[in-house]
């Protein structure tokens, strides 16, 4: 396949592409008139679980005075 076939199939593609783009742009005109920020529908509610709900903050890891300290560990 010549090179000058393949630059014009190029050609035509950008050219194709570029018109495609144009008349997209030229079809979704912005409307002056649309809102910038739609109304929210409805405010948000607070939701309550059945049980009410409990938030523990404690650590799940807690240190215990039975456990001997580790000093060795084994490398494989």
């Amino acid at each position: 396949m010549p090179a000058w076939l393949l630059k014009l199939a190029a050609v035509l593609v950008t050219g194709l592409a570029a018109a495609g783009s144009a008349g997209y742009v030229s079809r979704h005109v912005k409307s002056d008139t649309a809102p910038l920020h739609p109304p929210v529908a409805a405010p948000a509610t607070t939701v309550s679980g059945a049980g009410g709900g409990h938030l523990n903050l404690k650590p799940s890891v807690q240190s215990s005075s039975d456990q001997q300290p580790i000093t060795f560990t084994s490398v494989s």
